[in-house]
């Protein structure tokens, strides 16, 4: 890297803001400052820890998570490297511990990891994936609020039976960022939870397509495609019901699908009628080998496109899995789950910011096209925060006998040096002889400082050198 790190991840930063709104200059300087906090902090991410490895106090941090921030617009900014690429909206839920009664949208979730419904919170996350590139893109995140909307219902939600019911709140996430959303892609890709009759109608009407998957019991039936009778009464819609094991070959045909991994697999596509749905769906039968069961299952993917190739359903929902490395990489680099906050603006930018710094930290790793993971990235701007902050801290507070004796004895040679930063410009042409111990201790402190900025922008985390730097400069001598 032929730049600091921090430099880096600023233009990092600052690039993605083109698709937004003009904002103010001091909120700008207050998400850039989070932003690099977010990353590289190593262990909880709260007010408190934020104003130690910062230079903000933690009110200034209170104040700026309670104002609304354009997620989608800026999230965008990181999708130009998925240009012509086969991309599609993904969203998925995620259960986050929460201790407390007070609040705001706290009850009892589902936990896939707990396999169980737990006491915390839920947020929706929306990303865009790319089937081509195989990556995936945070967009948004919604924490699920249980309130009572009065009124009339939308559109979108007029044929639910209850419009205040957990599918309807998903709905009416999507709705509150439909135009944006729709700029980046029409096709929303969704888990079996979401294969429902209220949920597919509300996708539809706000104008996206839907791809997903069906349980193994789905009841589909044939269409009927031969010639009317004349008779009276309603036309004849369906032929018999769709036997996954026996599938009719004069409806499904048969194609042949590469992963891209050198796996290949036979695809039965069709379009028939879903009883569930109560509508036209294509269809995608793939025959899912699981060692060691005594009976194989035969998965069944769908698309509300009937028009839909087999190939793109098969991508696409594939490639809905890397919204589960995005929240996976929150909660173990970004401190997705450390909210200690109660309000809801509060509570919506920590989610955001967390899931957002995983962007931040993916197009950082891009920028020199580097095999980067994220938890490199991490150390990476962790080593280089730690050499900013005591550099800052240095400058604040100097030990003033070494500092007023290491100037002296420069200005007595010739040489310009204000204070402890110049030593990085001057080490390398400072005449060793004559020196004190007093002067040959600064001269070290000075190696030091150029050493760490070498090892910051590796992979490596000298923890001991930095913690030795930092007990020198605080002594007294």
């Amino acid at each position: 890297m032929n730049r600091m790190p921090l430099d880096q991840l600023t233009e990092v930063i600052k690039d993605a803001f083109n698709g937004v709104a003009e904002i103010a200059k001091s909120f700008l300087t207050f998400f850039i400052e989070t932003m690099i906090l977010y990353i590289g902090i190593p262990k909880r991410i709260n007010f408190t820890q934020m104003s130690r490895f910062g230079d903000s106090c933690e009110c200034r941090f209170r104040q700026n998570f309670r104002k609304g921030f354009d997620w989608v617009g800026y999230n965008s900014g990181f999708t130009s490297h998925m240009d012509e690429h086969h991309t599609a909206l993904a969203i998925d839920q995620s259960f986050i511990d929460k201790s407390g009664k007070h609040t705001l949208g706290v009850g009892y979730f589902w936990s896939s990891c707990a396999s169980a419904a737990r006491h915390g919170l839920e947020i929706l996350d929306i990303a865009v994936i790319d089937a081509d590139g195989r990556n995936a893109v945070h967009l948004k995140a919604v924490q699920t609020v249980d309130t009572v909307k009065a009124g009339r219902p939308p559109r979108y939600l007029a044929g639910m039976k209850d419009p205040n019911s957990l599918m309807a709140w998903y709905l009416r996430a999507l709705a509150q960022d439909r135009d944006a959303l729709r700029k980046v892609s029409d096709i929303v890709v969704a888990d079996a939870f979401f294969s429902k009759e209220s949920f597919a109608n509300g996708v539809t009407m706000l104008g996206f397509r839907l791809v997903s998957c069906f349980r193994s019991d789905v009841g589909l039936k044939y269409l009927h495609t031969g010639p009317r009778t004349g008779k009276r009464g309603r036309p004849k819609e369906v032929d018999g019901k769709v036997y996954l094991d026996n599938l009719r070959t004069d409806v499904f045909r048969e194609e042949s699908y590469d992963d891209g991994d050198g796996k290949t697999a036979t695809l039965h596509t069709a379009v028939v009628r879903a009883t569930s749905l109560k509508r036209d769906v294509r269809v995608v039968g793939v025959d899912c080998i699981e060692p060691g069961k005594k009976t194989q299952a035969r998965k069944v993917f769908f698309s509300t496109d009937t028009e839909m190739s087999a190939k793109d359903i098969m991508d696409f929902y594939r490639t809905r899995f890397q919204i589960e490395f995005l929240l996976r990489d929150g909660r173990q680099h970004t401190g997705l789950t450390h909210c200690q906050f109660r309000q809801k603006e509060a509570l919506a930018f920590h989610f955001n910011m967390s899931l957002t710094a995983i962007n931040e930290a993916r197009a950082f790793a891009r920028q020199d096209k580097r095999d980067l993971s994220v938890a490199n990235v991490k150390t990476l701007v962790h080593n280089a925060l730690m050499l900013h902050r005591f550099s800052v801290l240095s400058g604040k507070m100097p030990n003033k006998r070494f500092q007023r004796t290491l100037i002296l004895w420069h200005r007595l040679r010739g040489v310009a040096i204000q204070n402890l930063t110049d030593y990085c410009c001057i080490f390398e042409t400072t005449n060793w002889s004559g020196l004190t111990s007093t002067n040959c201790k600064m001269i070290i402190f000075a190696a030091w400082k150029r050493f760490l900025t070498i090892m910051s922008q590796r992979k490596s985390r000298p923890i001991f050198m930095v913690f030795l730097w930092m007990k020198t400069l605080t002594k007294v001598v």
